[in-house]
């Protein structure tokens, strides 16, 4: 039921060692979600060009096109993480906002998120890596916004017709 071993569950202790531990990775990923504001403030490089130890060419990472990207052309904008939540319809058959925003981050999100800054901040990934796993991040909120805004017109639609 939780993929957990036979012998994990066959204690008091295993399971609420587990359960704690849970709900402390849980409180920790939270945290980090709720003291995010509008964007990763990134330590300052220190070579001039923003690349660290690690990259062994100028091609980093790539655009919304697939074209190859440089550390130099990674502006601080694109290093923002844009918050809100993507509000749902009132009722059902409204057509979706052209201007629709991001879902909220979720705590996985949030975690996946932590993770790439520490490892930017570590010199383990370029920042053109880093914004390009922001930029993907955003575009896939946004896809989750217009999809579930979509799914709860559609609900609500069902719920006028029958009622």
């Amino acid at each position: 039921m939780f993929g957990w071993d036979q012998t994990q569950v066959r204690s008091w202790d295993g399971i609420c060692r587990h359960t704690a531990l849970t709900a402390l990775a849980q409180l920790r990923a939270a945290a980090i979600r709720n003291t995010i504001t509008a964007g990763i403030t990134l330590p300052a490089a220190d070579d001039p060009a923003g690349q660290h130890p690690s990259d062994t060419g100028t091609a980093t990472g790539h655009d919304d096109d697939g074209d190859d990207v440089s550390n130099d052309d990674v502006s601080d904008v694109d290093l923002q993480i844009p918050l809100g939540d993507a509000p749902v319809p009132v009722r059902g058959g409204q057509p979706c906002p052209p201007e629709l925003g991001p879902i909220k981050l979720s705590i996985a999100e949030t975690t996946r998120l932590a993770t790439l800054a520490a490892r930017h901040t570590q010199g383990l990934i370029t920042r053109a890596r880093l914004a390009f796993a922001l930029r993907w991040s955003l575009h896939r909120r946004l896809h989750q916004a217009r999809a579930r805004w979509h799914h709860h017109s559609t609900r609500l639609q069902a719920i006028t017709d029958t009622g």
